[in-house]
């Protein structure tokens, strides 16, 4: 059984946020070692700061099914097709013969097969749709 990968943004729920903030101060301080404010030998902090700032876009490459949301909305990737959604824009959600039907307000609906994937995070994963 395959897992998804369930991630509540906001800075207190998870260290995602806390990460990004140390590496945009880590570029701060490395750019103005380089225009000599500080030691040179901080400028590698500069290069450092990438790695900081772009770990929460890579970590979400390493998993092939994951949703991560917050108060209003969020996305939802499973096996390989993602969707962005707004739930006060969902409608209706419902799991039937292997499949996620999300039904939009406007009318469309988006499925998703949920094939080979965990009940409990299935069961999860309605949960935070139906909120």
């Amino acid at each position: 059984m395959k897992r998804i990968k369930f991630t509540e943004l906001g800075f207190k729920k998870n260290l995602d946020t806390l990460i990004v903030c140390i590496g945009i101060v880590f570029l701060i301080i490395g750019l103005l070692s380089f225009f000599g404010v500080f030691d040179k030998k901080l400028n590698f902090l500069s290069g450092l700061s990438a790695t900081f700032v772009l770990y929460p876009q890579f970590k979400n490459w390493f998993y092939k099914n994951y949703i991560y949301w917050n108060k209003s909305g969020g996305n939802i990737k499973l096996n390989s097709k993602t969707f962005s959604f707004q739930f006060d824009k969902i409608k209706n959600v419902a799991i039937e013969n292997e499949k996620l039907f999300i039904e939009l307000k406007n009318g469309s609906s988006k499925e998703f097969s949920t094939k080979d994937i965990d009940v409990d995070d299935l069961n999860k994963l309605l949960m935070i749709l139906k909120k």
